[in-house]
């Protein structure tokens, strides 16, 4: 009966709902951009590693730019990060949509507008998932961050299921042409947001590099935060870029169309999404916060290994679903256990260094894609969540507290 009440008092706080709605937004066009421009890659080049080279530009910024934005983010205000990159998305997204009116539109170009989607996606966690627990409070931030994941989770659905339908009926023009409307309505909601942090202001140097090296001299003395980022590291470089090759397998493997393509991609989504909401409603203690986290990530590459085994569309849907659900407990125990972990003058450079540790999915795209290339969709698959099941496997058995309940993040 606690977490309804508190779900209710956060979408009735203006500034929750406000960030919440960006996330939203946000979430559902990145969604929908990394399903069609997959569906484009097959159609026009027929390459794996090409498909799997557009989710790698998506990420790199995260790789390059994280920990900076990170430390970027504690010098200057929100609202205008937020609002920058929120404009820089909606460009881009209108710069495809022109180019695939005029039919001009390339492998290049879309590899191009990727790479600057990724450099939006920078600022999520640092920016406006900070401000989100901040807003939210030391009570109820458990609460407010499943939400924003379960919500997240959602576009995993709902973004894929109408890129795909949309890609099939208008091409690639209107699924980005939905993509700069949504981004538009996002900046419509920046104005009002906090100037600055509620925790961690007047804590600069007058450096930013001075700022950034602080930052890792604090995580070296931290192994919890370590660990944390660690299973972040094996999700994305031998969980995640199993969604890459969901088109080459519905391609190569169940001869789908776009449409019916984007309906498996958003079973993924649909899975993270009822996990989320489940792992919300059961009321998960601090103490078990870490077992959420690594045993989803743990599950995803094992469901992802069992997938790849199916060749007919019915159970590949079903397994993807679970798969989904698997991811839950990462990406709803992700920022949490941070931003609880981090003193307040540190968050925004963990977060950062955290957007730097999802950039390691440069590597498992990479990895995932070559192996693509080499040994088919389904195949690499298979190789690749093996591999992040041994990962997994190493580090689950060297973490004391992951084995016992400590009552606290």
């Amino acid at each position: 009966m606690i977490l309804p009440r508190r779900l209710t008092e956060l979408l009735g706080d203006p500034l929750y709902l406000r960030l919440w709605l960006i996330g939203l937004l946000s979430m559902g066009s990145r969604w929908l951009e990394l399903l069609v421009v997959g569906i484009f890659a097959v159609e026009t080049t027929g390459s794996p590693v090409l498909v799997a080279l557009l989710v790698i530009l998506r990420m790199l910024p995260l790789a390059v730019f994280g920990s900076i934005v990170g430390t970027f983010a504690d010098r200057v205000s929100p609202r205008i990060l937020l609002y920058s990159s929120l404009g820089l998305a909606a460009l881009v997204s209108l710069a495809v949509l022109a180019l695939a009116l005029s039919g001009i539109a390339a492998y290049w170009h879309i590899a191009l507008a990727t790479f600057f989607s990724g450099v939006v996606w920078t600022t999520d966690m640092p920016v406006r998932r900070r401000m989100i627990g901040d807003v939210a409070g030391a009570e109820r931030i458990a609460a407010g961050m499943s939400l924003d994941s379960a919500t997240s989770n959602a576009m995993r659905l709902i973004g894929p299921l109408f890129g795909g339908l949309l890609y099939q009926w208008l091409g690639l023009g209107g699924a980005f042409g939905l993509a700069a409307a949504l981004y538009a309505l996002c900046l419509m909601l920046t104005p009002g947001l906090p100037k600055a942090f509620a925790s961690g202001a007047g804590q600069r140097s007058a450096r930013l590099l001075g700022d950034l090296r602080e930052g890792f001299r604090f995580l070296a003395h931290e192994p919890e935060i370590r660990r944390i980022l660690y299973v972040t590291v094996i999700f994305n470089i031998w969980g995640f870029p199993f969604v890459s090759m969901i088109p080459v397998i519905g391609t190569e493997n169940l001869g789908l169309n776009a449409a019916a393509i984007g309906g498996l991609a958003a079973l993924e989504g649909g899975g993270a999404f009822t996990g989320a909401l489940l792992i919300a409603a059961i009321g998960v203690r601090p103490g078990a916060y870490r077992r959420f986290y690594f045993f989803g990530t743990a599950s995803y590459s094992a469901l992802a290994f069992v997938a790849s085994w199916m060749t007919e569309t019915a159970p590949m849907a079903i397994v993807i679903f679970f798969v989904g659900l698997g991811a839950a407990g990462f990406s709803t125990m992700q920022t949490v256990l941070i931003y609880g972990m981090a003193p307040p003058e540190m968050r925004g450079r963990m977060l950062g260094i955290l957007s730097l540790t999802i950039g390691a999915g440069v590597i498992g795209f990479t990895n995932i894609g070559l192996m693509g290339e080499l040994f088919g969709g389904a195949n690499a698959v298979r190789i690749v969540a093996a591999e992040g099941l041994v990962a997994a496997l190493l580090l689950g058995l060297n973490w004391p507290r992951l084995w016992r309940d400590g009552g606290s993040v």
